[in-house]
This record gives structure tokens, sequence and C-alpha cells, in this order.
């Protein structure tokens, strides 16, 4: 079939177009107009910034620093005590911001404003070093209640060196560097401890970030100042005297708030250049659009199993040709399912699927698997006094309730024989482990006890006859494949192992259990079920002894827990096994005394 318009014609005109259009206005705006003059004026102006409060602390301090050496040289020099209490008054209103002043000229001085009383600041001033010979500065906020620092420097000659302290709130600090639009400032000291933050509650943290930026500037005199991004934050560094450092920073998500605003913007217009768009697309190819909600509708028909399809070619174009594929596709596939389901009632659904698909080998194999078989006690006398369709209303009945465990614990059904059985766990397909394809048998047996003991409820709800079955379990190497004839096949397994789970299946008969597995088993799972240890059995062709167990439950769960309780559930009593017929069943069994 021609194809008129190509669908990847359309697509490349109209999407191209759409796509270079939106990307190519939103790159230009954002990337070329915009972000590179944000950078260059956020950075000068948190330099600014920086070097403008730098300059108003390093005043203020020295100022501070000045006012009380001129306290204490004017002090030493007044012998009245009337006239040093009005020089000291004079001192603290001019200097109001001041908690107290200490030196060995003065003593301590207090501001009486500050509330602190007498004998806190004696105590603190005590601690204070006075070895230093160095200009020090202290964060005292935790003494003081607020923000504040102490000034601790050296006066006097130098053959007679004094110590002095000056405690002060920096409340007007604060203001100062809690001022500038978006931008923050802080002082720390040459190690990054934090002398002065706006910020109360991150006042005692470190400021490892800037270490590096201070170092430099201490190790090139000549600088005075940096500035560089720390972890997206635009940071500013100036020094002032005696090694304390003033940082200003602004982080980048604040200095691209407009750009990020403007991208935005340039977002919905995108989107509404994209919905005019999608408005003109579908107003213009409804030709390519319809027939391709038809194919979806389509696929999910099939996903449904629903195969006949009611779709018809709209066009003469590649969806066209593609609805023409699935209509052929949808009645192959019903064709498929059709079979499927008429041999999966024939075999397991397994074996189907593989035999279908081509993924079932011819010949055997050898497989390590589990073989389960069940029968109904005393069926023979059950089915004589039911009608024939009575008989296969019930086996259906009860098939249909034991399959369903072995399905559910991913078993596959071997055969039927008459009503009894046969499943394998291991073949063709196994759980990932021996242990794994064990545990799903048991697992399965025990919920058909479960399954028979509800059914049996609604049998005597009806007035018939419980139904008590006897499960044998064995594990071990079988040959696994198609077994027949040229005209009829049909998957297996046979071996040692399969006669064993049926010869094992026999003995719950005389032991008056449901559930017996050999020891192969038990070996396999021993760690994860409750059983009860039965006599030794000579079996046909075994020349020692066959362990037996006679499954209670799975391990950590409640009821039953023991075989006594398993008989009371199944109706069964504890025989006396010194008196059972070991000739019964044709010999196969043999118990040991």
């Amino acid at each position: 079939m021609k194809i008129k318009f190509p669908i990847s014609l359309k697509q490349i005109l109209l999407f191209s177009v759409l796509i270079i259009l939106v990307l190519g206005v939103s790159t230009s705006l954002v990337s070329t107009l915009i972000r590179t003059d944000d950078r260059i004026k956020a950075e000068e102006n948190n330099l600014t910034i920086n070097e403008r409060t730098a300059s108003t602390i390093e005043s203020e301090f020295s100022n501070l620093q000045k006012n009380s050496y001129v306290l204490i040289e004017a002090s030493s020099g007044v012998k009245d005590k009337i006239s040093r209490k009005k020089l000291c008054d004079s001192y603290f209103r001019a200097n109001s911001q001041v908690i107290f002043l200490s030196s060995p000229d003065t003593g301590l001085l207090v501001n009486p404003d500050s509330h602190i009383s007498l004998e806190i600041l004696e105590n603190f001033v005590e601690k204070m070093p006075s070895d230093s010979h160095t200009t020090d500065f202290y964060n005292s906020t935790e003494d003081f209640g607020r923000e504040a620092l102490i000034i601790s420097y050296d006066y006097g000659p130098s053959n007679a060196v004094k110590r002095a302290h000056v405690a002060f709130y920096v409340d007007n600090l604060i203001q100062l560097m809690s001022t500038g639009s978006l931008n923050s400032t802080i002082l720390i000291n040459k190690d990054g401890l934090v002398l002065i933050n706006p910020d109360y509650e991150s006042n005692l943290k470190k400021y490892e970030g800037v270490i590096p930026l201070v170092q430099e500037i201490i190790d090139n005199p000549e600088e005075s100042n940096a500035q560089t991004v720390i972890d997206g934050v635009f940071t500013a560094v100036r020094q002032i005297q005696n090694d304390l450092f003033v940082i200003t920073s602004i982080s980048e998500k604040s200095v691209y708030a407009v750009i990020n605003r403007t991208t935005y913007r340039i977002i919905l217009f995108s989107l509404a250049v994209l919905f005019i768009a999608i408005i003109l697309i579908r107003i213009f190819s409804n030709t390519l659009t319809n027939p391709i909600k038809d194919l979806v509708t389509a696929s999910n028909k099939i996903e449904q199993g629903q195969f006949e399809l009611d779709i018809k070619p709209r066009s003469h174009d590649e969806i066209g040709l593609l609805t023409s594929s699935f209509i052929q596709m949808g009645k192959g596939l019903a064709e498929r399912e059709k079979l499927m389901i008429s041999f999966s009632k024939f075999t397991n659904k397994t074996i189907a699927q593989k035999a279908a698909s081509g993924q079932l080998s011819l010949g055997g194999e050898n497989r390590n698997a589990t073989i389960f078989f069940s029968d109904i006690r005393s069926f023979t006398a059950m089915s004589e006094n039911m009608k024939p369709e009575e008989v296969v209303e019930f086996l259906n009945s009860y098939m249909t309730k034991m399959v369903e465990c072995v399905n559910k614990t991913n078993g596959v059904v071997d055969k039927y024989i008459g009503d009894a059985i046969m499943a394998v766990w291991g073949a063709p397909e196994s759980a990932g482990s021996a242990e794994e394809d064990a545990l799903n048998a048991v697992t399965s047996a025990l919920m058909m006890r479960v399954s028979l003991y509800r059914y049996n409820l609604e049998r005597q709800k009806n007035g018939l006859a419980p139904v008590r079955i006897g499960c044998g379990i064995n594990s071990g190497p079988v040959v696994a494949g198609q077994i027949g004839s040229n005209e009829r096949m049909e998957y297996t397994v046979i071996g040692d192992a399969v006669n064993l789970a049926s010869r094992t299946e026999a003995l719950n008969k005389p032991f008056a259990t449901d559930i017996l597995i050999t020891e192969n088993t038990y070996k396999l799972i021993k760690d994860k079920v409750i059983v009860e240890e039965m006599p030794g059995v000579h079996v046909k062709g075994k020349t020692d002894a066959i362990k037996m167990y006679a499954v209670i439950n799975l391990a950590g769960r409640k009821n039953p827990v023991s075989l006594e309780e398993v008989r009371k559930i199944i109706g069964t009593n504890a025989p006396d096994l010194a008196k059972v017929n070991t000739d019964d069943e044709e010999k196969k069994y043999q118990i040991q005394a």
C-alpha cells in the first residue's frame, strides 16, 4: 500500500517549529539577558555592604576602647569619690551600651542600667584572662542573656602593662548588620568563631566554610578583603582590627529570585504557545489522532482477551496500514486463544503455554522434583451408592478445590487417576530450589486439609458423608518429558521417586493420618515444618527401612500443633500399630517392630 502522507513528515514540521520556538526564546532570555547581569550586581552590592558595615563596626570598637581608656586615665587622676562617681555616670550616659568597665586603676565600674548584680559581675571579671598581651574579643551573649561582647586590651607603659575589660551590648550593631535587603552580616574571629550574629539561634556556630578566605587574607597582608561563592552563597570577607573579620553574604537563590520569576513567566508563555499548538494540531490532524485512538482501544481490548476487533482503516498512511495489521493480528490471536483454551483443559496450563511457544523440548530431562499423590478413602464404596452423573459431579467439585491448592503453590497437576491426583513441583519449572519446591508441595497439602474441612462442613449441612483423603509426598530425581505414542503424548515424570510417593500416600490409612512425607522431603524442609516421626516402613523394592513423617503444620503457625489435634480435624483415631495388617495394600509396606 502506497503511503501518501507519511506521519514522520507531519511530526517533523509541527513539533520541530514548536520546540525551537519555546526553547530558543527561553534560553535566550534566561541565559543571555538576565543571569549574568544579576550576578555582577549582586557581587558588587554584597561587597559594598560588607565594606560599609566593616568600617562602622571597626569605628564602633575603636571608640569604645578609646572612651574606656579616657575614663581610666581621667579617673586615676581624681581622688574624690563624688567626682569619680560623676565622671563614671557621665561615661555610662554617653556609652549606654556598656555593661561594665574593669581595670586595675578603676576597679569594677558597672552601668546602673544593666540590672546585673555586682556579685555576678565580680565573679565574671575574676575569670577573665589577664596575660594575653593582645586585644581580644569575647562573645558573652550566654552570660548576659542578650547579644554582648567583651573587649579585653592592655594599657599603660611597657614596663607596667595593665589589662582592662569592657563589656557592652551590640544591639545597635545587630540592627546595622540586619539592614541591607536580603544580605546578612556576621562578625567572626580568625578561628571562625562567631562574635556577632543577628541570627541568635546560630550565634555560637563556627563558620568553617570561610576559614580558607580568612587564612588567605592573613597570609597576604596587602589584601584586606575577598569574595567568592561558598555552598551556593555569595560571601564577602573583610578584615578589621585585631584579626576580626566581617562576613556579608547573600544566597544565589535570593540573587536569582527575579530571574526565577522571569523564568516562571517564560514557562507560562511556553505553555500558552504549546496549548495553542495543541489546538491547531487537534483541528488539523484528526486524520492522525482518531485512528491512533482506535488502535489504543483495540490494544486495550486485546490486553483484556477480546480479539475480535471492530475497527476499520480510516486513512492510507502508516496508521491505516497498522490498523489492517491489527485486525489480522486479532484474528490470529483469537484462533490461538481458542486452541490454547481447548488444549489447557486436557493438560496443565504452564505445559500448554510452553508447548504452544515451542519452549517444551522433545524427549526427557533429569530434574530434582517433589511428587505428590492424593487419594479419596473408600471411594469405591462411596460411588456404589451414587449415580454416574453424581459421581462425575462430585469428582469435578472435589478436584476443583484440590487443584486450586496445587496451582496457588506453583505446582503442576500431572494427571488424574480415577479419584487420585498426581502433582509435581520442580518440573517443568522450579520455584528456585529443591527446598522451595518441597515446601510448596507440603503447603499445598496443608491447604487441601483446610479446603477439605470446609468442603465437608457444606456436605454435612446437606446430609452427606464427609470425604477423607490421604496425601503422600516424596522428593528426588526424576525423568521429566513427553511420553506416549506417535498419536498421543503427555508430559509426565517417571522414576523411583514417583513410585515411592505413590506408596507413601497408601500408608496414610494404617497410620490414620492425612499427610505423609518421606525422609527425602523432610531433610529439605525440616526447619520449616512441624512433624511427628512414624515407625519405619519397609517398602517393596527397598532394602532399608524408609522413615515416614506425619505433617502437622508449618513451623510458627498455631493449631494444630500435635498429631492428636490433626486426627480430631480429619476424623480418625490413633491406631494400634502392632495390630496393623502389613499385608494390606498388596504388601506395599511393612511396619517395623
